[in-house]
């Protein structure tokens, strides 16, 4: 098995655009109004290291603060959530979660998290790593 590669995000976009349209073609054919458009659980995530933070940017257009929940640990985050919509003749109710290993460890009682115009902002702050300390012996 050496010609096994890993996919990437353009390959993953790729698929997901595939099974949007697949779906959505489905909806079409039985006459029930595609979600697709109406419900994305596939939010965009970026990353950046400020300091002695890492600040995480999430879209998540459609959603309420009250419909996600964040999980954080030394060194990952995890963040999932729930989105209902109703539409005529039915309800649609879409879940998500996503797992997003951290670059470095962070102290999971110091993180801060708000959500304005469709975008989740968390702010964990870094670990602070104390240098080693040099222990005198004493002899007995």
């Amino acid at each position: 098995m050496p010609n096994l590669t890993s996919w990437g995000s353009r390959e993953l976009e790729k698929l997901k655009s595939d099974m949007d349209r697949l779906f959505n073609s489905l909806c079409h054919d039985y006459g029930i109004p595609s979600v697709c458009g109406i419900i994305d659980c596939t939010p965009r995530t970026q990353m950046e290291e400020i300091g002695d933070s890492l600040e995480v940017s999430t879209t998540m257009p459609g959603f309420q603060a009250e419909d996600l929940e964040v999980k954080v640990t030394e060194t990952s985050m995890t963040i999932s959530g729930e989105k209902k919509v109703t539409f005529e003749g039915g309800r649609q109710s879409s879940q998500f979660k996503k797992t997003i290993p951290l670059p470095c460890r962070v102290d999971p009682e110091n993180v801060r998290a708000s959500f304005k115009d469709g975008v989740l902002k968390i702010v964990l702050l870094k670990c602070i790593i104390k240098p080693h300390k040099v222990i005198s012996i004493n002899a007995d």
